[in-house]
């Protein structure tokens, strides 16, 4: 069987300067969207914060709210009681 030599320096002379286009995508660090604001901070560590201030940001405010409503909804997901016990007797027929 072969495999795939997946080494991004692969290549390259050690000495070698490497450029962005030679990094791989995940090595490549992204340019910030944008500074959240310091009343979005306190509000999402649960501090009080002014209304007027949660309507300046409030795209943040909307963005946090909604990872709110779908990590809930997750933390509320079970596995169905029959998904373990098909784990198991798949396990057991090796």
């Amino acid at each position: 069987m072969m495999h795939d030599n997946l080494d991004p320096r692969d290549g390259l002379e050690p000495e070698a300067h490497r450029t962005p286009k030679d990094s791989p995508m995940a090595d490549q660090e992204l340019a910030p969207a944008g500074r959240i604001s310091d009343a979005v901070h306190a509000w999402l560590d649960g501090e009080p914060v002014s209304e007027a201030a949660l309507k300046a940001a409030p795209r943040e405010v909307a963005f946090w709210s909604k990872v709110e409503v779908e990590t809930s909804a997750r933390r509320r997901m079970v596995t169905p009681a029959h998904v373990p016990a098909q784990i198991l007797a798949k396990l057991t027929e090796r």
